[in-house]
């Protein structure tokens, strides 16, 4: 398990709120829409988004020297992680080592009671913060009394 890509990816939800431009959505990756201008397509990717942890980590650009980026599908307009030759589900577990069941756990929708908003990014900082806290505790070792 990657302890400080979880940790920065926590930061980064912990700050998310509802007034944010992009949209916090557990249902996919990521979502942009395009809008029809006379002959042309115009992605709208400053407004009208929605995304979710992993979406919100490939398009922060904080993990971009780490090596995670996303293509866009021109087609349905949705977001694919991206991560050396990986993507999709393989990406996400190989960017941050992780297991089958733990990126489940962390990161698909089912895992969740509430998959939209403030309350859903926060849900997901959390769940990561408890996830590597017996990485934390090893790390720091023993307190001295």
């Amino acid at each position: 398990m990657n302890r400080e890509r979880l940790k920065r990816l926590a930061v980064l939800l912990e700050g998310y709120r509802d007034s944010d431009v992009t949209r916090f959505d557990l249902q996919n990756w990521g979502k942009f829409e395009s809008q029809r201008a006379g002959f042309l397509w115009l992605d709208q990717r400053s407004c009208n988004t929605a995304a979710c942890a992993v979406g919100f980590a490939c398009g922060s650009g904080i993990f971009a020297e780490d090596g995670l980026s996303y293509e866009v599908d021109k087609i349905n307009m949705e977001l694919t992680p991206i991560f050396r030759d990986l993507e999709g589900w393989s990406a996400v577990k190989s960017f941050f080592d992780l297991d089958q069941v733990q990126a489940v756990e962390l990161f698909a929708e089912h895992s969740y009671e509430l998959t939209e908003c403030e309350v859903a990014a926060r849900a997901v900082a959390a769940r990561i913060r408890k996830m590597i806290a017996p990485l934390d505790a090893s790390i720091q070792g023993p307190q001295e009394r």
